[in-house]
């Protein structure tokens, strides 16, 4: 089960999971918390604030956030890997503004028959699935315009 944070701390407890609490990790765990929409790694590596670190160390430790549930990574329209943080502690989906880029976590899935059927008529076990689901969000829909230049820019 991930290690979980005190209230109202942007970062999850490192030590918890067995990792040390270095100023990378915290770093790469508070862009996520502040981010409004899922990033790519160059993203995150370029709101790190004070020293940063090199991709290969971002990746290594988004990995290991996945792992520990605190992130999910998410496959944008442009088929470029972006990572969101995640604060649900159970299995959720992800709906992200095809217009801005925010995205939110969805609670239920309601997919379990669905499974159970594949499974049945396949042979297939299944061991997990990914779920994302795309639409505007509220603000967008809301504006009289919308710029679809902006949407491959922010998603």
């Amino acid at each position: 089960m991930p290690a979980t944070s005190p209230r109202g701390s942007p970062t999850p407890s490192l030590r918890s999971a067995g990792l040390r609490q270095t100023p990378q990790r915290e770093a790469i765990l508070r862009v996520l918390a502040q981010a409004d929409r899922p990033l790519t790694v160059e993203e995150i590596r370029g709101r790190m604030v004070g020293r940063r670190s090199g991709l290969p160390t971002i990746y290594r430790n988004l990995e290991r956030f996945v792992a520990e549930g605190w992130a999910e990574t998410l496959l944008a329209p442009d088929q470029t890997m972006r990572f969101v943080r995640c604060h649900s502690r159970h299995h959720h989906h992800h709906l992200q503004c095809e217009v801005c880029g925010r995205a939110v976590e969805v609670d239920g899935c309601g997919m379990e028959a669905m499974m159970e059927g594949i499974e049945s008529s396949t042979g297939f076990r299944i061991t997990r699935h990914q779920v994302q689901f795309f639409g505007r969000c509220l603000d967008c829909v809301d504006a009289k315009t919308v710029d679809t230049s902006a949407r491959d820019a922010r998603i």
